[in-house]
């Protein structure tokens, strides 16, 4: 076939499948996980374009009278989720695979979580009133180690939420603005984004950083801080914390990179 008339070949055979992978995008639904702590409590999904939201897994000690939760972070290598129960004056540690709670202890340190992610093995959180230090939790069979170490935010600070890329790349939404960090770096100042407070909660879809404000979601721009209102969820619905969704591996469309791969030769 000459050159110009396979060149016309591949030009009318991408066509559709671009046409196809632009359609795909468009429908594509990206989610984020959410602890609601008002009505019927437990762990959604939600979809962040929609707001449609789905249970994943009950929450039975948070319906508890007197018990309350939040800092919840997602363990994506295990399907499973942290958070802390409130109880009275006492924080505990719990895991949840499917529904399934269990308490992995009580943590000793000082102050309220009210921020949660799940980094390289650990759970970290920032505690309200102690937004120097960052709060490291690592599961380790039935129980936990614990660690308190240095972190670069006003120490004032009151949460909102944190969440955390592949990377280590951290977001900070607080009374004193939107941060971010490095939690292979801790000790440095944070990066101030903007001073305006934010004290939402945050988690990452697999398109990008998400916001959720009681039952308002929006989209989150990390170079600026600024939100973006995208849906709704339920009513009745009253998000305490998200946890962020890890994104799938990136796959081929449909061959299209080795059809341009062959155009170029």
């Amino acid at each position: 076939m000459p050159r110009s008339a396979s060149l016309a070949f591949s030009t009318v055979l991408a066509a559709p499948l671009l046409a196809l992978a632009c359609a795909s995008s468009l429908v594509h639904a990206d989610f984020v996980y959410g602890l609601n702590g008002s009505g019927a409590k437990g762990i959604y999904r939600i979809d962040t374009n929609t707001g449609v939201t789905t249970l994943v897994a009950a929450t039975p000690s948070l319906t508890v009278g007197g018990s309350g939760g939040n800092g919840l972070a997602y363990d994506a290598a295990n399907s499973a989720f942290y958070y802390v129960r409130q109880s009275g004056s006492t924080k505990f540690f719990m895991r949840n695979v499917g529904g399934t709670e269990t308490t992995l202890g009580a943590i000793t340190a000082p102050g309220v979580v009210y921020s949660g992610t799940f980094y390289n093995g650990h759970y970290w959180a920032v505690r309200n009133g102690s937004a120097n230090t960052v709060l490291r939790l690592t599961p380790a069979g039935a129980g936990f180690t614990q660690a308190i170490l240095p972190l670069g935010l006003p120490a004032n600070s009151s949460f909102g939420d944190i969440a955390s890329t592949a990377t280590g790349l951290t977001y900070a939404s607080c009374t004193s603005g939107f941060f971010s960090f490095n939690l292979n770096a801790l000790g440095p100042p944070a990066t101030v984004i903007t001073p305006a407070p934010a004290n939402y909660q945050i988690a990452f879809g697999n398109t990008g950083l998400f916001g959720v404000s009681g039952s308002n979601i929006y989209s989150v721009n990390t170079a600026t801080g600024v939100r973006t209102f995208t849906a709704s969820a339920g009513a009745g619905l009253n998000f305490n914390d998200l946890a962020s969704i890890p994104a799938p591996g990136t796959l081929a469309l449909l061959g299209l990179a080795g059809l341009g791969a062959r155009r170029r030769r």
